[in-house]
């Protein structure tokens, strides 16, 4: 008889099903009308499951997969050498359970999507809201939650009844926080590792009171300083909550964000500062005081400060808060923007590092620091979770020699990151852009930075 083709398209091939139109009754229409449904919902994965035995007929249809048009009779999953050929899988015998409200067409389709759509974004919406501050537009703001006062110089290592010398300060830091990130990069290239203690934070917003930061088991070298409690055990909110048990009433707790990187004062218990910026700068102004000051690096020379600020305040506006704007978008108008700032920045960063080995010049500075805090994210976290455009690193070649040069004058940096660690974080904890919770593949930094 005439036969009729029904085509698909799907990513990877185009389905036929063919069947005599002499031969189509009743139950044949609503399975084929259950197919069509499939295709235009976009589950077509799912049809190979089906079968349309047409009456009076023995041969069996995969709806969604490829019939034969020749009378010669072929097992469909095995080519002439005998091997498998079929693109498709048989049905698991255990999988998950579904209303099959898709294939059963109540409620009707035309309902069901729009609202299910509608529903879906006002819940997501209100958890990005809930997340971080948005403008009427939709665009994300960066909120100052800084905390402390106008942070004065710090001071030597105190030394102790038995001659040891120790810091009074820590700081604490989060591996996939770039803004931390950028504080432990100036103290690998100022070598005070050893001098200032670091607490590294883990990221697990279950098990904090507030926010997403827990402290470690406090090491022996916390316990020998003999700090207080709150600020080696529990999480970040209560370091927090301690450093200001002077100005909150009893059992109050502290009301702002609970961030990092955060410097503490452990001899008063007080805050100096969570604000990246200025603790790159006491970091720096420390190293500066140190015997071997000649030996180290000056990532903020004196006389420059105002063009380094700048730099930062750049480079910030169109790339590395630009691909947050990009990933906390909650309107197209918004994502639009940030994304342009984005593109117009690697284009520019690329081109400014054309002719010079660093962003400022002949010498490493604070805004090369900050800079590669942001880039080691961009590939597998920014432009795959944030959607922030521009693609690999890799297509901008001043830029991946920039990065290479850094590794390699500075080799330290490759260990102030785990990357595998801090771009997965992304999709972990931001649920509400991740609802399936499946991350990615990502590579070590070293790979990363060997494929550049």
């Amino acid at each position: 008889g005439t036969l009729v083709a029904i085509s698909h398209h799907t990513s990877t091939t185009q389905a036929f099903t063919s069947f005599p139109v002499n031969m189509m009754h009743k139950n044949t229409s609503i399975i084929l009308l259950l197919n069509l449904l499939l295709c235009f919902s976009g589950i077509s994965g799912f049809a190979p499951s089906l079968h349309l035995k047409l009456k009076g007929s023995h041969t069996k249809y995969p709806v969604g997969g490829t019939s034969s048009l020749n009378a010669e009779k072929k097992d469909p999953t095995t080519s002439s050498s005998g091997s498998s050929s079929s693109l498709y899988q048989d049905i698991p015998k255990k999988k998950p359970w579904t209303f099959g409200i898709l294939t059963s067409g109540f409620p009707p389709q035309q309902i069901l999507v729009p609202v299910v759509k509608f529903v879906t974004f006002q819940v997501w919406k209100l958890m990005m809201n809930e997340l971080v501050t948005h403008d009427e537009q939709g665009r994300f703001v960066r909120e100052s939650f800084q905390a402390g006062n106008d942070p004065s110089p710090l001071e030597p290592p105190n030394s102790s009844d038995s001659g040891e010398s120790y810091s009074r300060y820590k700081i604490y830091l989060g591996n996939p926080c770039p803004w931390c990130h950028r504080v432990k990069a100036a103290m690998a290239v100022l070598n005070l590792e050893g001098e200032i203690p670091v607490t590294m934070l883990i990221d697990d917003a279950e098990k904090a009171s507030k926010g997403g930061w827990i402290l470690p088991t406090p090491s022996a070298d916390d316990r020998k300083a003999n700090i207080a409690e709150e600020l080696i055990t529990g999480d970040l909110a209560g370091v927090y909550n301690y450093c200001y048990r002077d100005i909150l009433e009893e059992g109050e707790k502290y009301k702002g964000r609970c961030t990092a990187p955060l410097l503490v004062d452990t001899t008063t218990g007080t805050i100096v500062t969570n604000e990246s910026n200025e603790i790159m700068i006491l970091l720096n102004d420390y190293a500066r005081r140190l015997p071997n000051h000649e030996e180290s690096v000056d990532l903020r020379p004196i006389g420059r400060e105002e063009e380094l600020d700048d730099a930062t305040k750049h480079w910030f506006d169109l790339l590395w808060n630009g691909s947050y704007k990009c990933g906390f978008a909650t309107s197209q108008v918004a994502y639009d923007e940030a994304a342009s700032d984005v593109l117009k920045g690697l284009n520019e960063m690329n081109e400014v590092l054309a002719s010079r080995p660093y962003l400022l010049g002949e010498d490493v500075s604070e805004v090369d620091l900050k800079g590669f805090s942001w880039v080691t994210r961009h590939d597998y976290a920014y432009t795959v979770i944030f959607k922030s455009p521009g693609g690999r690193i890799a297509q901008y070649p001043y830029i991946s020699a920039w990065v290479k040069r850094l590794v390699s004058d500075y080799p330290k940096l490759l260990d102030s990151i785990d990357m595998e660690d801090a771009c997965g974080s992304y999709y972990r904890q931001l649920f509400m852009l991740n609802f399936g919770r499946v991350v990615p593949y990502i590579p070590n930094v070293k790979d990363w930075v060997a494929g550049l």
